[in-house]
């Protein structure tokens, strides 16, 4: 056994080394193929143009720094932002290092700059980047936040359950005038809603001047989300009262309450409504509809889901 471990170790730095010459060999493949294909565009937009789409729908991350490099033989970042682009196909590669390095390295950086980049973030779950990006833009540059900015710290906020954090942001936006912002609020409920706070989430919902779809339906969901189906059901009751069409976010939170209250009927009436404002064939739906079925024990209707949807 103890004559192994040396192999061992040897095996493992050879394979380690054996990986970094394999992604070298990659990255200085895709560099070859990369400068044979952009070399052909004769001026600065064509191949900003090219390269952006190059970037938006890149998958690798050995792919997207043979373009960064490219866009810095060829260009510098502030074409076309094209230094944005890069930062946020990094975020969404789980790049981390990669994209706050390049940001910081970025010679200007707008309020655009900085949306991006905390939004890429709130989507990856990262509420800690994100507000140390947010006091960085506040701070730091002097610049002021707008709902862009708010809402996906927001969003952090509700995917990790900091509502502290979140009523702390709450008080950034009724400073900054913000609070009457229809998505704004709409954010702020869902993130009380759906940490318990329904309360909060209510006082925020009746002190709108205007409520939207997505108003309505943040209040379906967040009740049924806490095990309130009864409340949230009145509140779509209200809703089409107030005359307020549905959508498939509202429905899906239809088929969970009847899923937590198991009354059939409930479910039949809310299919029949679901056929009637033909959102049957949405796959969302269809699969909420099947998994309402299912745990119902209704064995046959199943069936008749998947043929409306195909």
């Amino acid at each position: 056994m103890i004559m192994l471990i040396p192999c061992m170790q040897r095996a493992s730095k050879l394979l380690i080394l054996h990986k970094f010459i394999s992604s070298t060999r990659l990255y200085n493949s895709l560099a070859s193929q990369l400068s044979s294909k952009f070399h052909s565009f004769s001026n600065v937009d064509s191949l900003v143009s090219a390269l952006i789409t190059a970037i938006s729908t890149c998958s690798s991350i050995s792919y997207c720094r043979a373009l960064h490099c490219r866009v810095i033989k060829s260009l510098n970042c502030n074409h076309g932002f094209i230094g944005d682009q890069l930062v946020s196909r990094y975020v969404e590669l789980g790049c981390t290092k990669d994209s706050l390095e390049l940001f910081d390295e970025l010679p200007e950086k707008d309020l655009v700059s900085w949306n991006s980049i905390i939004s890429g973030f709130s989507r990856r779950g990262g509420l800690g980047i994100c507000l140390g990006l947010f006091f960085r833009m506040r701070l730091e540059m002097g610049l002021k936040p707008n709902e862009v900015t708010v809402i996906p710290v927001v969003s952090a906020c509700v995917g990790v359950g900091e509502v502290d954090v979140g009523e702390y942001i709450h008080g950034i936006v009724v400073k900054l005038g913000m609070h009457l912002e229809v998505k704004v609020v709409n954010s702020l409920i869902n993130l009380y809603g759906k940490c318990g706070y329904l309360e909060a989430a209510c006082c925020l919902f009746e002190g709108m001047p205007v409520q939207s779809l997505v108003s309505w339906n943040s209040m379906v969901a967040v009740h049924v989300h806490m095990g309130l189906a009864e409340k949230g059901i009145g509140y779509f009751i209200m809703m089409r009262r107030g005359g307020i069409n549905s959508d498939q976010a509202t429905v899906v939170s239809l088929l969970l309450a009847c899923e937590i209250l198991g009354v059939r009927k409930l479910a039949e009436a809310v299919h029949g409504f679901i056929l009637n404002g033909g959102l049957d064939r949405n796959l969302a739906v269809a699969t909420a509809l099947l998994d309402l079925y299912a745990k119902l024990g209704i064995l046959n209707d199943p069936r008749k889901v998947l043929k409306n949807e195909g």
